[in-house]
């Protein structure tokens, strides 16, 4: 059963690296603008972000639920994104190690029309709980945004890793400058 899920991550991270080169040329001759989005789903995203700054763990993308308003569906939106609801969100996509002694989550989200990305951003770095896994925690929390896209990561600096080195994989695969980054 391992082998058989090494497999398919190893497949889907090697489909998200192949998509990733594909779409980068139109993506560096495009100027932001203010109006500028980001294309492809937050999975697709977050897959090229791991291919541009590679994690050191075995894991996997998700898709949350944004319409599970369920006990069990809430409980993962605020453990993912730290916002209590999914009203000013329309994606969202996280990563996280298959173990849980691994202190490490990067969540990307897209923002509703008419939300302000980083006032989304603030509310999800402010309620994130950077001690949610048993007997470890997160130290290094980073947000960004880049258009309609915020990315949230936090991880333990005690890792061979910084949130600053995802945040500057995110702007790469943006394209262009962040437009902010707390």
């Amino acid at each position: 059963m391992k082998k058989l899920l090494s497999v398919c991550l190893a497949l889907a991270m090697l489909a998200s690296l192949l998509t990733a080169c594909g779409g980068k040329a139109s993506e560096e001759t495009t100027a932001p603008t203010a109006a500028a989005t980001l294309e492809g789903t937050m999975e697709d995203l977050l897959n090229r972000v791991i291919a541009e700054r590679p994690v050191e763990f075995a894991g996997g993308v998700t898709t949350l639920n944004l319409a599970d308003t369920s006990e069990d569906g809430q409980w993962a939106l605020k453990s993912y994104t730290g916002l209590e609801d999914a009203s000013r969100i329309t994606e969202a996509a996280v990563l996280e190690p298959m173990i849980g002694s691994i202190a490490f989550s990067m969540v990307m989200v897209r923002v509703a029309p008419g939300e302000d990305s980083k006032t989304v951003a603030e509310d999800m770095k402010a309620g994130i709980d950077p001690a949610k896994w048993i007997c470890v925690s997160a130290d290094d929390v980073m947000a960004a945004g880049y258009a309609d896209v915020v990315m949230l990561i936090m991880l333990s600096s005690s890792l061979d890793m910084t949130a600053q080195s995802f945040v500057d994989a995110f702007q790469t695969v943006a394209g262009g400058e962040l437009k902010f980054v707390i």
